[in-house]
């Protein structure tokens, strides 16, 4: 195994840190570091030979989060890592739902980050344990959850959210849920005014308060 790896974080000392695991480990092969989702994604057109990013969610310009869908509209053969200060159940439970293959917290020791590339390199998911402490300051079931609760959405309106979240077009979520196309856009524009945002970002931005 010897897989080409990039790292997308926009702190300069943090990123030679993850350089210097990533060539201690044999199989892995570090390529380049970017500053941001748009520096990434220039590269990523014109350089297909990524086998695995190491993302971090909070970055300037193009974050974690509208990195995500992209590639998993674009690039779903290559496995991801996030790597965050904002380690919360909510925050993992997205990232999943985008398409992260793991989530590990910037807080976490070598052996938590190894284990977590090595299951990633095989196609193996690893969302590392929220810890107690951690636990006492995020109270939560999931942002899904808290949303629902929130807004008072019904059941199918969390289904229409979550097929939202995993980039399915309206066609494919009427073939999914035996509904009619225009039944699905009438629940969507019904969706986007409860929760009073006007795309997919806006709703992803409002996941991460929750």
């Amino acid at each position: 195994m010897n897989l080409s790896v990039a790292i997308v974080d926009d702190h300069e000392l943090f990123a030679g840190g993850l350089k210097l695991i990533l060539d201690s480990q044999p199989g892995f092969h570090f390529i380049r570091h970017f500053r941001n989702g748009k520096e990434w994604i220039d590269y990523l057109e014109a350089n297909l030979n990524v086998d695995l990013l190491v993302l971090d969610l909070q970055m300037p310009l193009m974050d974690g989060m509208q990195v995500l869908p992209y590639m998993r509209r674009n690039h779903p053969q290559i496995g991801i890592l996030v790597v965050s200060g904002n380690h919360t159940s909510a925050n993992m439970e997205l990232c999943k739902n985008l398409g992260a293959l793991g989530f590990v917290g910037k807080d976490s020791n070598l052996s938590v980050f190894r284990d977590a590339l090595q299951a990633v390199a095989t196609g193996k998911t690893y969302f590392q344990e929220i810890s107690k402490d951690q636990q006492k300051t995020v109270r939560d079931h999931g942002a899904l959850t808290k949303l629902r609760d929130t807004y008072l959405l019904s059941p199918r309106e969390m289904e229409i959210i979550q097929l939202i979240l995993h980039q399915l077009e309206t066609k494919e979520i009427a073939e999914k849920l035996h509904l009619s196309p225009l039944t699905v856009k009438t629940h969507r524009k019904n969706i986007f005014a409860k929760l009073k945002v006007h795309n997919v970002a806006g709703l992803m931005g409002l996941l991460r308060e929750t």
